[in-house]
């Protein structure tokens, strides 16, 4: 018997001591994140665990089988559990194994060339390092989002090692200072990589935020975004 198996017997009792511990059938599938699932068909407990969990502790595999049955038979969960599971997920370990993961069995990003129609990131790159960098700050790929992105105007992806611009950025009437703005922010990024704090990923680290007021036209530039 497996050790995931054997977890979800022991909480199975614990949560319904007087029900016969039905059919167990375990398996790990190939994930790029934490995702797993749990169900009762025909007197048969599916359960069905992220690879990445594979090698966990015993207790780690108690903590989950507790959450997904607790789903199941309607039992009030306590706060505890999750923090414990979230604890485990939020490690430095299994973090690394998440983005390997994500690296390898992902979908490969969709990038364009960084030569627009009205601007080259290349070059703004190379400007901004420049000035704000002293042009240490290494370069990732530099893309242009396949389509006009209106909700999220940049973005780097840890992943892939992609800044990507909005499309919609493209354009001789958008004002020079904004687009490199856009640019300046991603590249903090690249320069100030996720923490973990109090059990969640801080992407937008306060060493992140005070840098990005550095930037020469940061008023003007959020000014601008506010309303347009």
């Amino acid at each position: 018997m497996s050790d995931l198996e054997a977890a979800f017997r022991t909480v199975h009792r614990r949560l319904r001591p007087l029900t016969p511990i039905p059919t167990i059938e375990t398996k790990f599938v190939a994930s790029v994140a934490a995702n797993h699932s749990a169900t009762l068909e025909d007197g048969v407990l599916k359960i069905r665990v992220s690879d990445l969990f594979d090698d966990a502790p015993l207790e780690v595999f108690e903590t989950l089988a507790t959450i997904l049955l607790s789903k199941i038979y309607r039992k009030k969960i306590d706060r505890q559990h999750h923090l414990d599971y979230r604890r485990y997920t939020m490690s430095g370990e299994m973090q690394a194994r998440s983005r390997q993961a994500r690296a390898e069995r992902g979908r490969p990003a969709r990038t364009t060339s960084p030569q627009g129609r009205a601007w080259n990131l290349d070059a703004l790159f190379d400007d901004i390092n420049e000035r704000y960098f002293e042009g240490a700050l290494r370069k990732p790929q530099l893309s242009w989002t396949p389509g006009k992105a209106r909700r999220i105007l940049g973005r780097y992806d840890y992943t892939t090692d992609v800044i990507f611009v909005s499309r919609m950025l493209d354009s001789n009437k958008i004002p020079g200072y904004v687009i490199e703005y856009i640019l300046f922010h991603e590249m903090l990024h690249v320069k100030h990589q996720p923490r973990i704090s109090n059990l969640r990923e801080i992407v937008h680290t306060p060493e992140l935020r005070r840098e990005e007021k550095r930037f020469e036209h940061y008023d003007a530039a959020n000014e601008w975004l506010k309303n347009n």
